[in-house]
């Protein structure tokens, strides 16, 4: 690694007209990091699972370092020294208070992350948001809340909750739902436009014309491949083709949907348009804006339901006739148990795909952008055919720059999910006091034998 007696910014843009290109981590950059903790902060992730699992095919049989992958973890076998498989965790703030009926859905997806009851006009302010109020001071985004479902959607068992008790994690306050944006162009403009200087229409021709942001930028590319090394050289054109063949695949999907309803259709940027229709592919591409939110430190926090809890999506690709919440009041039927084990896997695979990404992308250190974060991944519900919101799937992945003790299955008994949400923030730094004045905070304290 290089030391260069006149760094770079660590915060470094490439600007240009509608388009400001954050430019990751280079060796031009030590001295700068030196002199600050930038290098230093944690990312966290937290990723949610639509309505719960099949979970004998969740849960390992042995606990400890022994124990076998099961069918819906065996995608993750590759990060296996990366992952804590957690057990015996309850939903507890969900549970119905006297008086209190319905919400089977909406109540543990939103007590999920905030770990406070939900009343039909308040919950708690989610684990994210105390992570993005403390790591997100430095960064241009404090958190982002990724989807795939449309956040207009609301899932089934909402009851006489607000849509925003199943179609988001991520509550700002107590009465402040942050909606999650399934948008991947949108996400894209966000991360790589310039919002202060952007002209709709001319971001409109871009689109249009199948150009690339990149464009804005090139003369500005060249002129600082002069003054870095040739390994950083190496690394900007490396990240720069990672935009550019991301940026290709929202405009494929764009092509599809556009000529799908009109072929000479003009381009309303300013609604929803180019979702793929097809779950993995538009999967993918939003686990790619999450990677690159944290390869260029967008932002170190981020929240994606890869689905809203109730989802009734139809997942034909994997033989399914009917949704996925119908599915899940399988009543016993085998076929439909069978094609949500195919579910499960199947979001295995896509969250495979994420880290995967994360582990091949090297830091100043030669560290992993995986090494140096943390993701919960679970889901509200563990049994959806009753409703079951105790002993939910949940596992944490990644190094968490080596806080974390992984390869193991551990098990506690009852213990309420928000301890381990607090044991995650405790590993990231974050105070959680505030967490602690809701009067129906379920947490009880940190977890013992989650760290290293």
């Amino acid at each position: 690694m290089m030391i260069f007696k006149k760094s770079m910014p660590r915060r470094t843009f490439l600007r240009g007209a509608g388009a400001a290109i954050a430019v990751p981590f280079l060796d031009a950059m030590v001295p700068a990091l030196a002199a600050s903790s930038a290098s230093s902060q944690l990312r966290v992730g937290f990723i949610y699972l639509p309505v719960g699992r099949i979970m004998e095919n969740w849960t390992p049989t042995a606990v400890g370092s022994d124990y076998e992958l099961t069918p819906t973890l065996e995608p993750l076998a590759g990060f296996r020294e990366q992952m804590l498989v957690v057990s015996g965790l309850d939903v507890k703030a969900a549970d119905l208070l006297p008086g209190e009926r319905g919400g089977p859905h909406a109540r543990p997806c939103a007590a999920y992350l905030t770990g406070a009851h939900p009343f039909p006009d308040r919950v708690g302010i989610s684990f994210d948001q105390l992570a993005a109020r403390h790591l997100g001071q430095d960064t241009p985004l404090a958190s982002m809340e990724l989807g795939i479902d449309p956040p207009e959607w609301a899932g089934q068992g909402a009851g006489d909750y607000s849509g925003f008790y199943t179609s988001t994690v991520s509550w700002r306050t107590p009465t402040t739902p942050l909606p999650i944006q399934n948008n991947p162009r949108t996400v894209f403009e966000r991360l790589f436009g310039d919002t202060d200087t952007l002209d709709p229409e001319t971001m409109r021709r871009r689109i249009e014309r199948k150009g690339s942001v990149l464009d804005a930028v090139t003369a500005r590319v060249n002129a600082m491949k002069t003054s870095v090394s040739p390994a950083d050289r190496y690394k900007l054109d490396e990240y720069l083709d990672a935009v550019r063949d991301i940026e290709r695949g929202i405009q494929a999907a764009e092509s599809r949907t556009t000529s799908d309803h009109n072929a000479s259709a003009r381009e309303d940027i300013s609604r929803p348009a180019g979702i793929p229709a097809d779950y993995a592919e538009h999967g993918k591409l939003m686990f790619d804006m999450m990677y690159l939110a944290y390869q260029t430190d967008m932002t170190r926090v981020v929240a994606f339901m890869l689905g809203h809890e109730g989802t009734n999506r139809n997942f034909i690709e994997l033989g399914a006739q009917d949704g996925h919440h119908s599915l899940s009041h399988h009543k016993g039927d085998a076929g439909a148990i069978e094609l949500l084990k195919k579910v499960d896997r199947y979001q295995s695979e896509l969250l495979a795909y994420f880290l995967g990404r994360m582990q091949a992308t090297k830091e100043l250190d030669g560290t992993s952008l995986l090494d140096n974060s943390i993701f919960v991944v679970g889901s509200g519900l563990s049994d959806a055919n009753n409703h079951v919101h105790n002993d939910v799937p949940v596992a944490l992945l990644g190094g968490a720059q080596g806080k974390l003790h992984g390869g193991r299955h551990v098990r506690f008994a009852g213990e309420p999910l928000s301890n381990l949400h607090l044991t995650v923030l405790d590993m990231a730094g974050v105070p959680a006091d505030e967490y602690f004045e809701n009067e129906t905070a379920d947490a009880t304290g940190i977890l013992p034998g989650i760290t290293s």
